[in-house]
Parts: C-alpha cells; sequence; structure tokens
C-alpha cells in the first residue's frame, strides 16, 4: 500500500511517499514548479514509490505552506532566490534522510518539474551524492534562461526594479549553478530529460541544445531525451511513467 505522510524537515514543509512494504529504499526528492505546491507532484510521486522509491516532495520557498504575503510580481524578482534555496535545502533534505536511516546503498536521485527542473539542473553543479536526475521541461541552462525571464517580463511594458548593472551581475552569479558551463560537474551520472514541443513556457530549445552539448563533448554519456510532439507546458502521465520507469532501472 502507498502511503502519504506530513513532515517538517527542519522547516521545509514535506510530503514523503513510499510503499509500506518495504524498510530502506532509493530516495527521490522531487522539485515543483513556479506558483505550483509539492500536492501538485502527488501523481507523479505515486508512481514512483509504486517502483520501491522513497518520495520527498517539499514545498519550495514562497509556495505551497511557504506562501507570503508578496505579491506575484515580488515572487517573479526572486525566481532565482527561489532556485537558490531549493539547492540549499536539498543538502538540509539529504542529511534528513541520512539521519534517518531511509536511503539504501546511498541511492539518492532528484528531478523536477519547470522550475523544479531548473533546481535539479543547479544541484548537479553542487552535490556528487546526488547518484542520478530528471529534469521534466526545465532547463539546464541558467544564465540562458534569466535573459529569456526578463526579455519576457520587460515585452510586457513591466520596468524591473535594478539596473542594468544589477541585472547583469545577478546573471554573472548565476554562472556557478549554470550546469550548460559545466557539463564537467555531471561526471557521467545518468540523466533523463522531458520537454514538450510547444512549450512556451522553458524553450525546448533550451533542452535540444544542453542533450546535442553533452553528446558533442561525452558522445556516450547515459543521457535519455524524451520528447513530446505537440505538448505544451505540462507533463504528461506517459511522461511520468518513462521518468519513474527510468528512475528504476538505476536503482538496480
Amino acid at each position: 500500500m502507498i502511503t502519504i505522510t506530513h513532515e517538517k524537515i527542519e522547516h521545509i514543509p514535506s510530503l514523503l511517499i513510499s510503499n509500506e512494504n518495504q524498510q530502506q529504499k532509493p530516495v527521490v526528492v522531487y522539485f515543483h514548479g513556479f506558483t505550483s505546491s509539492k500536492e501538485q507532484n502527488l501523481s507523479q510521486a505515486y508512481y514512483l514509490a509504486e517502483r520501491g522509491f522513497l518520495v520527498i516532495l517539499p514545498d519550495s520557498f514562497h509556495h505551497g505552506e511557504r506562501a507570503t504575503e508578496s505579491n506575484f510580481m515580488k515572487i517573479q524578482q526572486d525566481f532565482w532566490k527561489i532556485v537558490s534555496t531549493n539547492v540549499s535545502e536539498l543538502h538540509t533534505i539529504y542529511t534528513w534522510v541520512q539521519q534517518k536511516g531511509f536511503m539504501k546503498n546511498e541511492q539518492f536521485g532528484l528531478a523536477g518539474t519547470s522550475m523544479g527542473g531548473i533546481s535539479t539542473a543547479a544541484a548537479l553543479t553542487q552535490y556528487n551524492w546526488i547518484k542520478y536526475a530528471g529534469i521534466m521541461m526545465g532547463s539546464a541552462k541558467a544564465q540562458e534562461m534569466a535573459n529569456y525571464l526578463i526579455e519576457g517580463i520587460t515585452s510586457q511594458g513591466v520596468e524591473l526594479p535594478f539596473s542594468e548593472e544589477e541585472i547583469e551581475e545577478q546573471i554573472n552569479s548565476l554562472r556557478k549553478i549554470d550546469l550548460s558551463k559545466q557539463l564537467d560537474r555531471l561526471n557521467r551520472r545518468p540523466l533523463f530529460v522531458w520537454h514538450g514541443e510547444d512549450d512556451q513556457v522553458v524553450p525546448f530549445s533550451h533542452s535540444t541544445s544542453f542533450v546535442e552539448q553533452l553528446l558533442e563533448q561525452q558522445p556516450e554519456y547515459p543521457v535519455q531525451y524524451v520528447t513530446e510532439k505537440g505538448r505544451d507546458h505540462k507533463v504528461s502521465r506517459e511522461a511520468m511513467i518513462q521518468l519513474s520507469n527510468w528512475f528504476a532501472e538505476q536503482a538496480k
């Protein structure tokens, strides 16, 4: 039977989903997207739990149980702060899992949707204990994504409360979590990338060019790239199942 429990991992509200018939399990942390919450990834968590994983769904800063009175524009301006917080809090979650003795054979996976996929790529630049990862309609190109988001905001006639110098400084600061700029940090860890071809929120081209760049530099890299025709910015049921099956293969 699949169980869902609510936990506070230090200050982080989280859901834990697992098959109660097993004790120690491989672990997957799954980050949700922008304006979403942990509960909205329960379908994905169920498929992973069916395959024997302990799945942890945390609420990101400004989201879910951690939502604040901040208006949408403020939260949008904090996008990269949210990503950065996801990355730093992942270490908190990993330490908690270790202390609880939940993890089997150091099998720790990470995945996420949209902003969660961006956070996943960023975390891969920081932590070598992530054994395998899935990027679902995210971007491994942090600096390019930042420019894309800024162009999207300013094209609506919105004036950002930052000078050009401050914007440039922030974009430059993202290099340290830009996976596309430091592919060696992957260290041949298996990677699953999924993206809908009609995505109008996170450019489909980011995933395609990233995978092409990766395979050009490392032709035998263990990456599975799945695209879906006619799919916009929403992960399909088929994609969830594919990701779950892929994770199960990695954990064997």
